[in-house]
Protein backbone atom coordinates (compact mmCIF):
# COMPACT_ATOMS: atom_id res chain seq x y z
CA UNK A 1 0.00 0.00 0.00
CA UNK A 2 2.18 2.80 -0.96
CA UNK A 3 -0.65 5.51 -1.55
CA UNK A 4 -4.47 5.92 -0.13
CA UNK A 5 -7.42 8.13 -0.45
CA UNK A 6 -10.25 8.80 1.24
CA UNK A 7 -12.16 7.86 -1.60
CA UNK A 8 -10.23 4.74 -1.90
CA UNK A 9 -11.52 4.21 2.01
CA UNK A 10 -15.36 4.95 1.21
CA UNK A 11 -15.15 2.10 -1.15
CA UNK A 12 -14.16 -0.31 1.07
CA UNK A 13 -17.03 -0.18 3.42
CA UNK A 14 -19.53 -2.39 3.58
CA UNK A 15 -22.65 -0.93 4.26
CA UNK A 16 -25.60 -2.86 2.67
CA UNK A 17 -28.24 -2.18 5.28
CA UNK A 18 -27.76 1.65 5.83
CA UNK A 19 -25.57 3.20 3.26
CA UNK A 20 -24.06 5.08 5.93
CA UNK A 21 -20.03 5.05 5.28
CA UNK A 22 -17.63 5.99 7.65
CA UNK A 23 -13.66 6.12 7.25
CA UNK A 24 -10.91 7.36 9.29
CA UNK A 25 -7.11 6.91 9.71
CA UNK A 26 -5.31 6.39 13.27
CA UNK A 27 -1.89 7.13 13.41
CA UNK A 28 -0.10 5.21 16.26
CA UNK A 29 2.54 6.29 18.33
CA UNK A 30 5.44 4.59 15.72
CA UNK A 31 4.05 6.79 13.42
CA UNK A 32 2.41 3.89 11.39
CA UNK A 33 -1.18 5.25 9.97
CA UNK A 34 -3.90 2.31 10.39
CA UNK A 35 -7.12 2.56 8.62
CA UNK A 36 -10.35 1.99 9.04
CA UNK A 37 -14.06 1.43 7.79
CA UNK A 38 -17.09 0.59 8.63
CA UNK A 39 -18.32 -2.76 8.59
CA UNK A 40 -21.97 -3.31 8.97
CA UNK A 41 -24.13 -6.83 9.90
CA UNK A 42 -27.17 -7.78 9.52
CA UNK A 43 -27.27 -7.91 13.33
CA UNK A 44 -27.20 -3.86 13.53
CA UNK A 45 -25.26 -4.26 17.30
CA UNK A 46 -22.79 -6.18 15.87
CA UNK A 47 -21.96 -3.15 13.47
CA UNK A 48 -18.10 -2.07 13.45
CA UNK A 49 -17.73 1.75 12.82
CA UNK A 50 -14.81 2.81 11.31
CA UNK A 51 -13.01 4.31 14.55
CA UNK A 52 -13.22 0.90 16.49
CA UNK A 53 -11.60 -0.97 13.27
CA UNK A 54 -9.01 1.20 13.18
CA UNK A 55 -7.85 2.05 16.83
CA UNK A 56 -8.05 -2.07 17.01
CA UNK A 57 -5.94 -2.76 14.30
CA UNK A 58 -3.30 -0.70 15.62
CA UNK A 59 -3.61 -2.24 19.22
CA UNK A 60 -3.29 -5.69 17.64
CA UNK A 61 0.01 -4.77 16.04
CA UNK A 62 1.50 -3.81 19.00
CA UNK A 63 1.22 -0.42 18.44
CA UNK A 64 -1.26 2.79 20.58
CA UNK A 65 -3.48 5.19 19.03
CA UNK A 66 -2.28 9.07 19.35
CA UNK A 67 -3.63 10.81 16.23
CA UNK A 68 -7.29 10.38 14.67
CA UNK A 69 -7.55 11.49 10.86
CA UNK A 70 -10.79 11.90 9.44
CA UNK A 71 -11.87 13.75 6.22
CA UNK A 72 -12.89 17.64 5.24
CA UNK A 73 -15.75 16.52 3.48
CA UNK A 74 -18.83 15.18 4.53
CA UNK A 75 -19.70 17.99 7.51
CA UNK A 76 -16.54 18.06 9.02
CA UNK A 77 -15.93 21.40 8.99
CA UNK A 78 -15.15 21.83 12.66
CA UNK A 79 -14.39 18.49 15.59
CA UNK A 80 -16.60 19.52 17.78
CA UNK A 81 -15.93 16.14 20.05
CA UNK A 82 -19.13 15.34 22.20
CA UNK A 83 -22.21 13.67 21.72
CA UNK A 84 -24.78 14.31 19.23
CA UNK A 85 -28.01 12.79 18.57
CA UNK A 86 -29.22 11.79 15.32
CA UNK A 87 -32.88 11.48 14.88
CA UNK A 88 -33.15 12.12 11.23
CA UNK A 89 -31.52 9.78 9.53
CA UNK A 90 -31.80 11.52 6.06
CA UNK A 91 -29.57 14.16 7.82
CA UNK A 92 -27.51 11.69 9.14
CA UNK A 93 -26.69 9.78 5.89
CA UNK A 94 -26.01 13.18 4.64
CA UNK A 95 -22.86 13.95 7.15
CA UNK A 96 -21.04 10.76 5.66
CA UNK A 97 -19.35 10.77 9.23
CA UNK A 98 -18.91 8.57 11.79
CA UNK A 99 -21.49 10.15 14.72
CA UNK A 100 -20.15 12.61 17.39
CA UNK A 101 -20.99 10.09 20.40
CA UNK A 102 -18.68 7.45 19.05
CA UNK A 103 -15.75 9.57 17.74
CA UNK A 104 -16.17 10.92 21.79
CA UNK A 105 -15.83 7.42 23.55
CA UNK A 106 -13.28 6.41 21.83
CA UNK A 107 -11.37 9.58 21.54
CA UNK A 108 -11.78 9.96 25.14
CA UNK A 109 -11.21 6.03 25.88
CA UNK A 110 -7.60 6.23 24.78
CA UNK A 111 -6.54 9.82 24.92
CA UNK A 112 -7.09 9.98 20.64
CA UNK A 113 -5.95 13.81 19.13
CA UNK A 114 -8.39 14.21 16.41
CA UNK A 115 -7.45 16.03 13.54
CA UNK A 116 -8.97 17.03 10.05
CA UNK A 117 -7.14 16.88 6.46
CA UNK A 118 -8.29 16.87 3.29
CA UNK A 119 -6.59 13.74 1.95
CA UNK A 120 -4.81 11.05 3.30
CA UNK A 121 -1.95 11.70 0.90
CA UNK A 122 -1.16 14.83 2.71
CA UNK A 123 0.21 12.90 5.06
CA UNK A 124 3.54 10.50 4.74
CA UNK A 125 2.00 7.29 2.43
CA UNK A 126 4.98 5.20 3.23
CA UNK A 127 3.32 4.91 6.92
CA UNK A 128 0.48 3.33 5.52
CA UNK A 129 -0.26 -0.08 7.43
CA UNK A 130 0.58 -2.91 4.88
CA UNK A 131 0.45 -6.34 6.20
CA UNK A 132 3.72 -8.32 5.45
CA UNK A 133 2.57 -11.75 5.89
CA UNK A 134 2.18 -12.83 1.84
CA UNK A 135 1.38 -16.77 3.39
CA UNK A 136 0.45 -18.91 6.15
CA UNK A 137 2.55 -19.81 9.18
CA UNK A 138 1.07 -21.54 11.91
CA UNK A 139 3.85 -20.56 14.61
CA UNK A 140 2.15 -16.97 14.41
CA UNK A 141 -1.23 -17.99 15.97
CA UNK A 142 0.64 -18.68 19.55
CA UNK A 143 3.47 -15.81 19.00
CA UNK A 144 0.12 -13.46 18.78
CA UNK A 145 -0.75 -14.70 22.17
CA UNK A 146 1.85 -11.89 23.43
CA UNK A 147 -0.86 -8.96 22.18
CA UNK A 148 -3.98 -9.83 23.31
CA UNK A 149 -5.40 -8.03 25.18
CA UNK A 150 -7.46 -9.44 28.03
CA UNK A 151 -7.28 -7.79 31.48
CA UNK A 152 -10.77 -9.02 32.77
CA UNK A 153 -11.06 -12.87 31.34
CA UNK A 154 -6.96 -13.98 30.63
CA UNK A 155 -8.03 -15.69 27.84
CA UNK A 156 -6.14 -15.18 24.81
CA UNK A 157 -7.54 -15.79 21.25
CA UNK A 158 -5.16 -15.58 18.05
CA UNK A 159 -6.79 -15.50 14.49
CA UNK A 160 -4.71 -15.43 10.53
CA UNK A 161 -7.28 -14.36 7.59
CA UNK A 162 -5.95 -15.68 4.60
CA UNK A 163 -7.19 -12.92 1.94
CA UNK A 164 -5.98 -11.73 -1.70
CA UNK A 165 -4.36 -9.16 -0.03
CA UNK A 166 -2.36 -11.53 2.11
CA UNK A 167 -2.37 -12.84 5.83
CA UNK A 168 -4.06 -10.50 8.67
CA UNK A 169 -3.70 -11.55 11.82
CA UNK A 170 -6.12 -10.58 15.03
CA UNK A 171 -6.07 -11.00 18.85
CA UNK A 172 -9.15 -10.31 21.20
CA UNK A 173 -9.24 -7.07 22.39
CA UNK A 174 -11.02 -6.71 26.02
CA UNK A 175 -12.32 -3.29 27.52
CA UNK A 176 -14.28 -3.17 30.83
CA UNK A 177 -17.31 -2.27 28.78
CA UNK A 178 -17.27 -5.95 27.29
CA UNK A 179 -19.66 -4.76 24.33
CA UNK A 180 -17.03 -2.77 22.75
CA UNK A 181 -14.03 -5.14 22.56
CA UNK A 182 -13.90 -7.31 20.17
CA UNK A 183 -12.82 -11.13 18.76
CA UNK A 184 -9.72 -12.22 17.42
CA UNK A 185 -11.71 -12.84 14.11
CA UNK A 186 -13.39 -9.85 13.44
CA UNK A 187 -10.50 -7.93 14.22
CA UNK A 188 -8.54 -9.90 11.76
CA UNK A 189 -11.55 -9.05 9.26
CA UNK A 190 -12.07 -5.49 9.86
CA UNK A 191 -8.21 -4.71 9.29
CA UNK A 192 -7.91 -7.45 5.94
CA UNK A 193 -11.30 -4.77 4.51
CA UNK A 194 -9.95 -2.05 5.88
CA UNK A 195 -6.83 -2.67 3.62
CA UNK A 196 -8.61 -3.53 0.61
CA UNK A 197 -8.64 -7.25 0.61
CA UNK A 198 -11.93 -8.81 -1.58
CA UNK A 199 -11.18 -12.31 -0.97
CA UNK A 200 -11.38 -13.73 1.73
CA UNK A 201 -10.40 -17.74 2.10
CA UNK A 202 -9.46 -19.29 5.21
CA UNK A 203 -9.23 -18.47 8.70
CA UNK A 204 -7.26 -19.92 11.50
CA UNK A 205 -7.88 -19.45 15.39
CA UNK A 206 -5.88 -20.70 18.11
CA UNK A 207 -7.24 -20.18 22.12
CA UNK A 208 -4.12 -21.87 23.90
CA UNK A 209 -6.61 -22.13 27.65
CA UNK A 210 -9.55 -23.61 25.60
CA UNK A 211 -10.38 -27.01 25.74
CA UNK A 212 -11.99 -26.76 22.15
CA UNK A 213 -11.52 -23.42 20.02
CA UNK A 214 -14.85 -22.12 18.39
CA UNK A 215 -16.46 -18.63 17.72
CA UNK A 216 -19.03 -17.08 19.43
CA UNK A 217 -21.98 -16.42 18.37
CA UNK A 218 -21.50 -12.67 17.39
CA UNK A 219 -18.12 -13.93 15.28
CA UNK A 220 -20.35 -16.57 13.50
CA UNK A 221 -23.09 -14.29 12.31
CA UNK A 222 -19.99 -11.83 10.64
CA UNK A 223 -18.06 -14.32 9.19
CA UNK A 224 -21.42 -15.84 7.65
CA UNK A 225 -22.08 -12.61 6.10
CA UNK A 226 -17.97 -11.96 5.34
CA UNK A 227 -17.06 -15.22 3.94
CA UNK A 228 -20.14 -17.90 4.11
CA UNK A 229 -17.99 -20.05 1.51
CA UNK A 230 -14.80 -19.88 3.27
CA UNK A 231 -12.65 -22.78 5.17
CA UNK A 232 -12.33 -22.42 9.18
CA UNK A 233 -9.55 -23.95 10.79
CA UNK A 234 -9.78 -24.21 15.02
CA UNK A 235 -6.46 -24.97 16.22
CA UNK A 236 -7.33 -26.84 19.79
CA UNK A 237 -3.76 -27.28 20.37
CA UNK A 238 -0.41 -27.37 19.18
CA UNK A 239 -1.63 -31.28 17.89
CA UNK A 240 -5.44 -31.04 17.64
CA UNK A 241 -7.10 -29.53 14.92
CA UNK A 242 -11.09 -29.35 13.52
CA UNK A 243 -11.53 -28.39 10.26
CA UNK A 244 -14.83 -27.06 8.35
CA UNK A 245 -16.79 -24.51 6.12
CA UNK A 246 -18.14 -21.18 7.54
CA UNK A 247 -21.52 -21.84 6.72
CA UNK A 248 -21.25 -24.53 8.65
CA UNK A 249 -20.96 -22.35 11.64
CA UNK A 250 -24.51 -20.72 11.33
CA UNK A 251 -27.03 -23.49 9.77
CA UNK A 252 -29.73 -20.44 10.36
CA UNK A 253 -27.98 -17.34 10.05
CA UNK A 254 -30.11 -13.93 10.76
CA UNK A 255 -30.58 -12.02 7.12
CA UNK A 256 -31.70 -8.94 6.78
CA UNK A 257 -33.27 -6.54 4.06
CA UNK A 258 -30.43 -4.43 1.95
CA UNK A 259 -30.85 -1.49 0.43
CA UNK A 260 -31.76 -1.32 -3.31
CA UNK A 261 -28.81 0.37 -4.54
CA UNK A 262 -26.01 -2.32 -5.66
CA UNK A 263 -23.27 0.26 -4.45
CA UNK A 264 -24.40 1.13 -1.07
Amino acid sequence: MNSLSWDTLYSRCYTPYSGLKEVCVITGKTGTMYPGVRIESASLPLTIHAIQTAIFTCLSEGDHPSVLLVPERGGYNELNIGATEYTNTEEYANTDRIPNDVLSTWCNLYSIRPEITREIDEQEPEQLFQTTETGLNINRLTELTSRCITPYSSFPVTALLSTDSGVFSGVNIELNDWQKGLCAERVALGKALSCGASKLYEMHVYAPKSDYASPCGACRQVLTEQMNDGCLHLHHSKTELTYLTISALLPYPFIAKRRRDPDA
